[in-house]
């Protein structure tokens, strides 16, 4: 056995090095990694979900059902997987996070409203945006059910925003395009708004 171990001492002192390695990446990635990872788990959305309903039940005094309630949350919470923002960006001087993007959103476009504003359902999509995509997608939108489910409008946007993204535009460019001249003069300031106080709601020890 000693012999065994003075044939391979030098195997093991380069063992101890890649340990530290190891455990510097490890503690990097947790050092960079989004300042709400603590909160949303990465591969069990349950949580954020649920956070997002409390929000919509006991921030916001919405006319919406229990059952959109929960329908909106699930749904935001499954099409912010497919959203990347560029690097260097920040909302209401917060790291975006995808889910309180689209949450800010809605909030900014309708306040959570069935009847609030011009536009089709809760993110006031104007019917410019809805001619559009028809034209790119080559599909015929039903404007009385299609447009006014929140499921089918979040896809709608995201597809819509990915695809400036990927020109080069930051959020708020793609999201003045989106809307082009259907944008109140500080919307935007006002996205941001809501988006920091949704931040701090779901980082408060406060909350609900």
């Amino acid at each position: 056995m000693k012999k065994i171990l003075l044939k391979y001492r030098h195997g093991f002192l380069l063992i101890f090095p890649l340990l530290l390695v190891i455990f510097s990446y490890q503690e990097a990635d947790t050092r960079f990694s989004q300042d709400l990872s603590r909160f949303f788990e990465k591969t069990d959305h349950s949580k954020e979900e649920a956070v997002i309903y409390v929000y919509l039940t006991e921030v916001e005094k919405t006319n919406f059902s229990v059952r959109r309630r929960k329908e909106l949350s699930r749904a935001i919470v499954r099409f912010s997987q497919k959203l990347q923002f560029p690097d260097g960006n920040l909302l209401g001087g917060y790291t975006p996070n995808p889910s309180l993007f689209l949450l800010a959103w809605a909030k900014t476009r309708s306040e959570f409203q069935n009847n609030h504003g011009e536009g089709y359902g809760i993110l006031r999509l104007p019917e410019i945006f809805v001619r559009e995509f028809e034209m790119s997608s080559g599909t015929k939108i039903n404007r009385d059910y299609d447009i006014q489910n929140d499921s089918i409008q979040l896809k709608m946007v995201i597809l819509k925003l990915k695809e400036f993204l990927a020109e080069g535009k930051t959020v708020k460019d793609a999201y003045l395009k989106l809307y082009g001249n259907n944008v109140s003069p500080r919307e935007w300031e006002t996205l941001e708004t809501n988006y920091k106080k949704m931040y701090e709601f779901v980082t408060s020890e406060s909350k609900p």
